[in-house]
């Protein structure tokens, strides 16, 4: 600095996939090959999740990748419009989102990438490996690609609206949808399996190769590369402390968000969760630090057919003309870590609120957060007449090695008739181990209607006796 003529040091870290220095053909490797799940014996079972790294071992390991100069990201540093309570952090802005400019920075509630957690330490972590999870996640072009159409590539081949599941009528009336709503929430143009287009291999656990097209996997796909009417989104991607835990919150991820589209979009009440059965003091701190910022803390069980306990914290405000309702999810085969997550994904989400949605651009953020009330939203409370689950109610096996849960969540998806599809991502100058897991079938949480599981598991469930009509779905996309 020639200011005051301080100085500071930036670790300088050799490229291995350098092309002048190293082999180029280290990231398109990564797809030639299966993937294959060792051994990954639990280092830690607190916090967040289900680690075989702590998290101080995690930022010991990677806290080079932090750096305005040398590093994938500037800075972590904690939200400044957050409670101190709430442990949420920064760390940059979101690829994921597409964004291109400052209105459609100030658009999204994700527009630059976040950490959450029990303990600032927690968060921090979780900052740097989401913004490890997008750089990684982003085309740099030595990605492995296979030219060809979808009727040309056969079996192979998963079409990409078995992913997005869109509906035909979605497509038909996107030019009036995009018009109302953000850059994130549009209808694409429909895929075209005639057209020539990249398609990068993904693989089951059990060594079977399919195709999905480049630009579904990796943001920022060239036109040369991309498919019209393809884009990548950041459902089930997720780093991790190895790669079978990087496979395993992918995989959660995506039931996750399966189980938030099934409630949202039919809105169908579901039982409330009895926090004080956890006997966890953080939750029951939780508690007291939302009432004293005038605000109420509730959760539900939104765990659907598949049985991995999915769970959504909700707050409202009660002490203003609005309640400012907002929502935070969570999944993980331990159900406390379930809630956990819902309630530091909520606390993520206070800065908005606290704010009043101020500087938002999105129009469905604003119209939820100006009209919903638990009066003309009942779905958000928890079902009249229903019994509270409380943590007794959810089965849970405590296995010592990352990789032996997510044998078991592919056992749970082969039940079901879904197949588990992994892409192994990881950079090799960044290290950590960071995946793209897709369960074709499973539904995202944003505004897809594609025929499925959205319409016929609330019935197999007992919540609905017939399908929602297309017309009466959740009018409210979900904007997190």
């Amino acid at each position: 600095d020639t200011l005051d003529l301080q100085g500071r040091l930036h670790e300088l870290r050799r490229r291995p996939q350098c092309p002048g220095c190293g082999d180029p053909w280290q990231v398109a490797w990564r797809s030639v090959r299966p993937v294959t799940l060792r051994p990954a014996k639990k280092a830690t079972t607190g916090g967040g999740g289900h680690r075989t790294a702590t998290p101080s071992q995690m930022l010991e390991r990677h806290r080079h990748l932090i750096s305005p100069v040398t590093g994938i990201i500037k800075e972590i540093q904690p939200d400044p419009a957050a409670p101190p309570f709430a442990n949420a952090y920064r760390s940059g802005p979101n690829v994921a989102r597409g964004i291109t400019g400052m209105a459609a920075l100030r658009a999204g509630l994700r527009c630059e990438n976040g950490g959450k957690g029990v303990s600032p330490l927690d968060a921090e972590v979780s900052a740097l490996c989401e913004a490890a999870e997008r750089f990684s996640g982003n085309f740099q072009g030595d990605e492995l690609r296979i030219r060809g159409s979808y009727e040309e590539l056969g079996e192979e081949a998963v079409h990409p609206n078995a992913c997005m599941l869109f509906a035909d009528r979605q497509y038909a009336d996107r030019g009036a949808w995009n018009r109302a709503h953000a850059d994130f929430q549009q209808v694409p143009v429909p895929f075209d399996p005639t057209a020539r287009t990249d398609w990068t291999p993904v693989w089951t656990p059990s060594g079977r190769r399919r195709l999905l097209p480049t630009s579904y996997l990796y943001y920022g796909t060239p036109r040369e590369s991309a498919a019209p009417g393809v884009r990548a989104d950041s459902n089930g991607a997720a780093a991790g402390s190895s790669l079978e835990d990087a496979i395993l919150q992918g995989a959660l991820e995506l039931v996750e968000r399966d189980a938030v589209a099934l409630w949202w979009y039919n809105r169908t009440p579901v039982p409330g969760v009895d926090l004080a059965s956890f006997a966890d003091a953080w939750l029951e701190e939780m508690a007291g630090n939302y009432a004293a910022i005038g605000r109420e803390l509730w959760v539900l069980d939104l765990t659907a057919d598949l049985g991995i306990p999915v769970t959504v914290a909700l707050s409202r405000r009660t002490d203003g003309p609005h309640e400012d309702i907002m929502m935070g999810f969570g999944a993980h085969l331990d159900p406390r870590i379930a809630v956990r997550r819902a309630v530091t994904e909520l606390n993520q989400m206070l800065p908005i609120v606290r704010e009043a949605g101020q500087g938002l651009d999105d129009p469905d953020a604003r119209r939820w957060l100006a009209y919903a009330t638990v009066a003309n939203q009942p779905y958000l409370r928890p079902a009249a007449g229903q019994r509270m689950r409380t943590a007794a109610d959810f089965p849970f096996v405590n296995r010592p090695d990352v990789r032996d849960d997510v044998e078991a969540l592919g056992r749970v998806f082969d039940r079901a008739g879904l197949e588990l599809l992994v892409l192994d991502q990881t950079r090799p100058d960044v290290g950590i181990p960071v995946v793209k897991v897709l369960v074709p079938g499973l539904r995202p949480f944003w505004a897809r209607f594609a025929p499925g599981r959205l319409f016929d598991v609330p019935v197999a469930l007992g919540r609905l006796e017939a399908p929602t009509p297309y017309e009466r779905l959740n009018p409210f996309p979900m904007f997190l």
